[in-house]
């Protein structure tokens, strides 16, 4: 009860949370902060209105006032120089001087900020303008000045150059210089006066030395060099003479203008810098001390400022420490004793709102704790009960097919391995059958996999049902099953039951609504008759079923020594085929077609050939099947797909235009996914088109659905064409000729064989023709060996033939050769038979065309 009043006057207590506390803290830091700012904030700005006054006003005057001075003498610079040169004088640099110098004036007189006027300043202007416009005349005369010094040069140079031209300079005679006396004493007097560089005094007395001689020799020099001549020399000299007037005036003018010029420079660059300048910086540096001395004042005020916030901040921490590290301390103790393992451990509460509150939140944590972990010592319990029951479940994945839930190969090893052992003790026999569905991968591509899951289901029970006692049904793996059966006393028990076990699955199944036809074949071998380990007994029952398969499906078949001796016999055939693959013993041979009516070979077929190491070549009936079952024919049909487009492709970049090429192409193989794309993409690579290549399929091949008749008419429109081989021989199916998409139909060489000697074979072939021709269908012969049947042939249409009588198989290097050669011994034969009868031919025409 006192603990709970204690807890009570604690709440009712007030305490400052963490937040509220700095806020204080910060509160008075900021009244200090604030006090300092409005004493910094006055001194300040009178420091920054006399620095805002000195850039402002007093720093753009006293550099306007250094423009004014810069300008004026660069000003002066410039027309001294146009003064003291000789030359007509540059006029556009020294207007540009006088624009610049009067532009500084109106830009510091008119521009922001006004300077202060005065009498003295207004004066002032005037005499800068006054002075721009008397250095701008200075330099006009200047350069009128330059301009008549060229015109009195240009007029005496073209006296002198009349005299010479009249003779002045002399001419020379034999070495000698013979000249006029008149003329070459006016040449003298004007290159006196040319050349005449000293006072006005003395050019003008050269001046007159030249009129009188002119004059003296007057009468002489009308006569030669003649009047005008005498009037162009006068009137050129005239004008230098006058010329020479105008500079003398122009120059005595000038020379009290440009002294005035220089004295009035000097005097307005002093007042500049009195009247303009030196009040500028004066104003410059009394804002400077201004700004001094308020900058200084405010130095010390922030530094006050800055100790009083120091201080503040001082007190304000104590106090956070004593209110917020303290109770944290205590807090943190609390909770090293709570994670070393003391659940006795409790914060003491105490400090700021936040601390009292998280060490109250702690108290409550460690006490949740002690109930988690009474709670989870009961939980344990449970988990480890449901671990156990989980590792039952596993042991059973691990020894069960998941989806039969049949034993596995696993329990079965296990379980055959136990009943050998008792079957030996008791001196029984024990059984083991090898079961497998037949034609099981077709029903689960069409019907698919969750069908063919329960198809398998439902064989499991119907194989647990016929067991019997002492048997156990297991599951390998696909649609395998096998059954261990114990407690036999004969053989003929086991094939008893392996019979019955056939008969069982004949029977039809019911699969979702739908009843299927089953069967299966199966391979039985028996403890200790034919083998006395598990491992022999199991490949004892695995070739026993090999057997089974190889007599056609849905049967028994009962181990004997000699089918192992088979299988081992097919294991090296198996293996020397794959070695003939990998050393290139395979060859392709070619045999040629050739059409009887215009006797030409429209295409060879490709036959495949193993060249054994003895030398013998084998023909591909002798490892085909081999081949088919081991899963090697994918190796070998794509390489004869390589092999034979390429040599195509010889054979047309040799000349052979139209080579043709037929190959077989096995039902394995003619199944795969992605047959279609494989043959566009061999054509691709061998560069050959489509027309090129011929594909012979059996009709087992063409009798398996949808999927082959798309691939089918894929590769129709892709250009490449079909032929029905081995017609007329198995399940020929006249509808398959009807429906499926091919060009050609190749007669089996059975049918061929007695049409010659047979009337009702012959019957036979010449209606199957007259069939394919009437549905568009190309026929081509296999199998002629006899010159007679070659004749009957010619009677029955256009079709080709292909045998020995006409050609055997060669290799790709001979082919070209023999295939002219087979179409030489076709015309041979076709010349040497007898003309058909009329009425033979005239029933043949009907048969072709029945309309």
């Amino acid at each position: 009860m006192r603990e709970a009043d204690h807890s009570d006057r604690r709440r009712l207590r007030p305490r400052f949370g963490i937040g509220t506390r700095l806020t204080l803290g910060l509160a008075a830091v900021a009244v200090v902060v604030l006090g300092a700012h409005v004493l910094a904030t006055r001194t300040t700005r009178a420091a920054v209105a006399a620095v805002r006054s000195m850039r402002t006003r007093q720093e753009p005057l006293a550099h306007r006032a250094s423009v004014i001075l810069e300008r004026l003498s660069a000003y002066d610079r410039t027309v001294s120089d146009d003064l003291e040169s000789d030359s007509n004088g540059d006029l556009q640099t020294l207007a540009t001087a006088g624009d610049s110098l009067d532009a500084a004036v109106e830009r510091y007189f008119d521009g922001t900020p006004r300077p202060l006027l005065t009498p003295a300043t207004r004066s002032l202007r005037g005499q800068l303008l006054a002075h721009i416009q008397d250095g701008r005349q200075l330099a006009l005369d200047a350069a009128q000045r330059a301009q008549w010094r060229e015109q009195r040069r240009g007029a005496l140079d073209r006296v002198y150059q009349l005299i010479a031209t009249a003779g002045g300079t002399g001419l020379a005679i034999h070495g000698q210089v013979i000249a006029r006396p008149s003329l070459a004493a006016l040449a003298t007097a004007i290159d006196e006066v040319r050349y005449s560089f000293g006072s006005p005094g003395i050019t003008t007395a050269r001046e007159g030395a030249f009129e009188a001689v002119l004059r003296a020799h007057a009468a002489d020099l009308s006569r030669s060099p003649g009047r005008t001549w005498m009037r162009v020399v006068q009137s050129d000299f005239r004008r230098a003479v006058r010329l020479r007037g105008e500079l003398a005036r122009l120059d005595a003018r000038d020379i009290a203008a440009r002294r005035a010029l220089l004295e009035q420079s000097g005097a307005l660059t002093t007042e500049v810098q009195n009247e303009l300048q030196a009040p500028a910086r004066q104003g410059l540096l009394e804002a400077a001390r201004h700004a001094a001395i308020s900058a200084e004042a405010a130095e010390h005020t922030v530094t006050a400022s800055g100790i009083a916030v120091l201080i503040v901040m001082a007190i304000v921490s104590a106090l956070l420490v004593a209110s917020i590290s303290l109770p944290v301390r205590r807090l943190t103790a609390a909770t090293r004793l709570l994670a070393s393992g003391d659940r006795t451990a409790r914060a003491p509460r105490g400090g700021s709102a936040e601390v009292d509150e998280l060490a109250g939140s702690f108290n409550t944590m460690a006490d949740r704790i002690a109930q988690a972990e009474a709670d989870l010592r009961a939980h344990q319990a449970e988990l480890e009960r449901h671990v156990a029951e989980r590792t039952r479940q596993l042991h059973h994945l691990a020894h069960h097919d998941p989806l039969t839930q049949l034993p596995n190969r696993r329990q079965l090893a296990g379980r055959l391995a136990g009943a050998l052992t008792r079957a030996r003790q008791t001196g029984r026999r024990v059984a083991l059958l090898f079961v497998d569905m037949d034609n099981f991968k077709s029903l689960n591509d069409t019907l698919g996999h969750n069908f063919g899951d329960h198809v398998l289901q439902g064989i499991a029970e119907r194989l647990q049902a016929a067991a019997g006692a002492n048997s156990l049904v297991a599951r390998l793996g696909g649609d395998e099953f096998t059954l261990l059966i114990e407690e036999l006393r004969t053989v003929e028990e086991a094939e008893q039951r392996a019979a019955a076990l056939v008969a069982t699955l004949q029977q039809p199944l019911t699969i979702e609504g739908r009843a299927l036809a089953t069967s299966a074949s199966v391979g039985a071998s028996v403890f200790p008759d034919h083998a006395d380990d598990p491992e022999g007994l199991l490949r004892a029952a695995d070739v026993a079923l090999f057997r089974a398969k190889e007599l056609g499906r849905n049967r028994f078949t009962l181990y004997r020594p000699a089918l192992y001796d088979a299988a081992a016999q097919r294991f090296r055939l198996e293996q020397a085929l794959r070695q003939a693959v990998e050393a290139g013993e395979l060859l392709l041979m070619f045999q040629p077609e050739v059409t009887l009516g215009a006797c030409e070979v429209t295409a060879l077929e490709a036959l495949l050939r193993w060249r054994k190491p003895d030398g013998r070549i084998a023909t591909a009936t002798e490892f085909i099947h081999i081949a088919e079952k081991s899963g090697l024919i994918h190796e070998l049909t794509g390489w004869v797909l390589r092999s034979a487009t390429s040599t195509v492709a010889a054979w047309r970049a040799a000349g052979w235009r139209d080579a043709r090429v037929a190959i077989n192409v096995s039902p394995p193989q003619f199944f795969e996914s992605d047959f279609v794309s494989q043959i566009e993409h061999t054509l691709e690579s061998a560069r050959l088109p489509a027309s090129a290549l011929e594909l012979e399929l059996t009709e087992t091949v063409l009798q398996t659905g949808a999927a082959t008749i798309e691939a089918l008419r894929r590769l129709r429109e892709l250009g490449v064409s079909i032929a029905l081989d081995d017609f007329g021989i198995g399940y020929s199916s006249l509808t398959s000729l009807e429906q499926l998409p091919i060009n050609r139909v190749k007669l089996d060489r059975m049918l061929i064989e007695g049409v010659d000697s047979n009337p009702r074979s012959a019957a036979i072939v010449r209606s199957i023709v007259t069939l394919c021709h009437g549905l568009g269908l190309q026929v081509v012969a296999e199998g002629v060996e006899r010159p007679a049947q070659l004749e009957f042939l010619t009677h029955c249409g256009p079709l080709a033939v292909q045998g020995y009588l006409l050609a055997h198989p060669v290799e790709a290097a001979a082919a070209p050769e023999e295939a002219q050669a087979a179409a030489t011994r076709a015309r041979a034969y076709l010349a040497a038979a007898p003309a058909p009868p009329l009425t033979l031919v005239s029933t043949r025409k009907r048969s072709a065309n029945p309309s």
